[in-house]
């Protein structure tokens, strides 16, 4: 038994399917078959059920829960190695969503690699739930998230407090009010209320996306059901969407702010809402008992001296 059979062991229990965590591992089929092989024969207990898809056998999932463990701490002590050598290289793998990443990491990953250009920055880019899940398992030593972040064995640390905004073009809200638009934005902007664009068509991302929660809890609050025409995982694509006049979305303030190169029509309104509901922290967040490296340390001290919010 080693790392690299633990290795191969877990990306299986990813994938439940020999041919895809083989091609997902860069090695052949039967290759992986006969390390798990080999791992059952010393275990004296399968591991899987064979099958399509694959089955983890109660076994296999007592093995998955100490094999995690044995290449966390691994990963940890060669943080810490490298550490005490001050070689300054390895690997620092950062979640982040894919649009926040755009934003936030042309200006950090310059400034970071000046000062550690040998260590290799591993991003995995995907919406906030699933990579809370990827952090606990061992998969990303740093997460750039939504505060607070419920999980027990999860440290965190305030980054900048980020702000929604509501986006809906001036020719939609002429279509729904005609002369009674102005007086619809007012009633938005005094009470942070969206119950007047109700009867608006809405573009929104998908369930566990930072600006869903915001939009799910806004209109909920307001009590209607939304008439909800497009879903996507990227909201700059519903947010073309709504400048061009399909229907009303939700969009981080500072996203707007911070990148330079959005052009909005005049026309178009982008409508602050001035509720605890539209404004959460982010933050840095990582497991509690694995080794932070020195290099992830110092990526969290360039951004918030170089990100201000």
């Amino acid at each position: 038994m080693n790392l690299l059979n633990m290795r191969y062991f877990i990306e299986t229990t990813e994938t439940l399917n020999f041919t895809k965590a083989a091609k997902n591992l860069n090695i052949s089929q039967q290759a992986l078959s006969t390390h798990i092989a080999a791992l059952e024969r010393e275990l004296g207990s399968e591991l899987f059920m064979r099958g399509v898809p694959l089955v983890i056998t109660q076994a296999g999932l007592l093995f998955k829960s100490y094999a995690q463990k044995f290449l966390n701490e691994y990963s940890s002590m060669m943080h810490e190695m490298n550490d005490i050598k001050d070689e300054r290289r390895g690997t620092l793998s950062l979640g982040i969503a894919h649009t926040r990443g755009r934003i936030l990491l042309p200006e950090i990953l310059p400034l970071f690699q000046r000062v550690f250009p040998k260590v290799d920055i591993k991003i995995t880019e995907g919406r906030n739930d699933e990579m809370q899940k990827a952090l606990l398992e061992g998969k990303l030593e740093l997460l750039i998230c939504k505060l607070p972040i419920m999980a027990a064995n999860v440290k965190s640390e305030f980054f900048y407090q980020e702000e929604a905004v509501l986006m809906v073009s001036d020719e939609l809200l002429e279509k729904y009010f005609g002369a009674q638009k102005g007086t619809v934005v007012k009633e938005i902007e005094r009470t942070a209320g969206v119950g007047p664009l109700e009867k608006l068509p809405f573009l929104l991302p998908h369930r566990g996306d930072l600006m869903r929660v915001v939009a799910d809890e806004l209109i909920g609050r307001a009590g209607f059901i939304p008439n909800i025409i497009v879903e996507s995982e990227n909201i700059e694509t519903l947010l073309e969407m709504s400048v061009r006049g399909l229907g009303v979305t939700f969009y981080p303030k500072m996203f707007i702010d911070y990148s330079g190169f959005i052009n909005f029509p005049e026309t178009f309104h982008i409508i602050p809402l001035d509720t605890p509901v539209a404004s959460y922290a982010m933050g840095f967040c990582c497991p509690k008992d694995r080794y932070l490296s020195f290099a992830a340390r110092e990526f969290i001290r360039i951004a918030k001296e170089n990100i201000h919010l």
